[in-house]
């Protein structure tokens, strides 16, 4: 039913799974244009319509991979659900931001629709990339996770590291991690036109205090880690740091910490190990004192930059510079600062609902920033409003 009208060798295109140069082919099927490149060597095809399938060796295998892999985890789960009365499975939309945060900074670079990958998340093999602000708070994250079932062993080997994650989507019980990955890229990526991934504008204020702590506890530990002396966060430097996040910037808590670490560090104080979190607690002492007396005799604090050293973490990249289109100046300014101009818009998303029936099941077109008209799906009523 395919018939060739012209091929022809395009040496600047190289095949996606072998490298190899493509032809590129003009044909007809069923009387319709059809143009795709085809490989000279393993002929996998690339159509330009995203809606077709190549059906060559590699990409038949791919698919009985993870056909094979579904069929697995299915069975996994009914044997979990057998075994464990309180198993439950997760909507996707039940959890919170900061759990669509990580999971979303955890599959976006690995997850693509016209790329192989896992249907799990294998974990020994990312666990030490800058996921979040430091490797501390990303286990605590994936373990809270695993304790939660929202993550579940891909087999009975606890110490496989492999999971898969136990959510259900649009009333399918076994999405794939692909369709999980793109919707969550719609909530983060489309400038909240394709729904949103909070419950309340407060979740997102949250988030912000604590990707900014855990990204204060990076900078100490960098600092630290030049005299190789450990230091980790608590519950009381979270405090504390909190407190300080409500009037300074990110910037000028990282000057806070660094002075107090020079003067500790100038005074030997600091101990090799942080047992029973001695240097932790030394710090925030100090700081604390610092910060009184700064506030006694009125000094300005200073704003240190960003240092380009420290990574950026991929939750800080989608939540500042993504989701919130904030940009450097995020670390120069107080969270106030930063939420008087996100929190309008946040709130109106949250608090949605159709003038006319009250539904909250609304299609939402977005334009030019400042414009958004709401479609009712219940009585087909339609709003428009400025966000400006």
């Amino acid at each position: 039913m395919l018939q060739i009208l012209q091929k022809k060798l395009d040496e600047s295109t190289q095949c996606p799974l072998c490298r190899a140069s493509m032809y590129w082919v003009e044909a007809e099927q069923f009387d319709q244009e059809l143009n795709y490149h085809e490989c000279s060597y393993c002929e996998h095809k690339v159509y330009q319509d995203k809606t077709l399938n190549c059906h060559c060796a590699a990409c038949q295998s791919n698919r009985k991979k993870l056909i094979k892999e579904a069929l697995h985890q299915e069975s996994y789960k009914q044997k979990i659900k057998g075994k464990d009365k309180d198993f439950i499975e997760f909507e996707l939309t039940q959890l919170s931001f900061i759990q669509k945060l990580f999971l979303l900074s955890i599959l976006d670079d690995q997850v693509f629709e016209n790329s192989r990958h896992d249907e799990f998340i294998d974990w020994e093999k990312i666990k030490y990339a800058p996921i979040s602000p430091n490797y501390l708070y990303q286990k605590s994250l994936m373990k809270r996770m695993i304790d939660q079932h929202v993550l579940t062993l891909k087999d009975d080997a606890s110490e496989s590291g492999q999971y898969y994650i136990n959510v259900r989507l649009d009333g399918y019980s076994e999405p794939s991690l692909y369709s999980i990955t793109h919707r969550l890229r719609l909530w983060f990526y489309e400038n909240l036109s394709q729904g949103i991934p909070f419950k309340s504008s407060d979740e997102v204020k949250d988030a912000i205090y604590e990707v900014l702590y855990e990204k204060i506890v990076q900078f100490i530990q960098f600092y630290c880690k030049l005299w190789q002396v450990q230091i980790s966060g608590n519950n009381s430097l979270r405090t504390l740091c909190y407190r300080l996040l409500d009037r300074l910037a990110v910037g000028q808590v990282f000057y806070l910490m660094q002075t107090a670490l020079d003067y500790l560090h100038q005074q030997k104080l600091l101990q090799p190990r942080n047992e029973k979190f001695i240097n932790t607690n030394l710090l925030k002492k100090t700081v604390q004192q610092y910060r009184e007396r700064s506030l006694e005799e009125k000094w300005v604090t200073s704003t240190l930059p960003h240092p380009p050293q420290l990574q950026m973490s991929k939750m800080a990249e989608v939540l500042f510079f993504r989701f919130l289109n904030c940009d450097e100046s995020v670390f120069v300014q107080p969270i106030w600062k930063i939420w008087e101009k996100v929190e309008p818009r946040l709130k109106f998303y949250a608090l949605k609902r159709c003038m006319h029936c009250g539904s909250d099941e609304l299609d939402v077109d977005y334009d030019a920033d400042n414009h958004v008209t709401l479609f009712c799906r219940s009585c087909k009523h339609q709003d428009h409003y400025f966000t400006l």
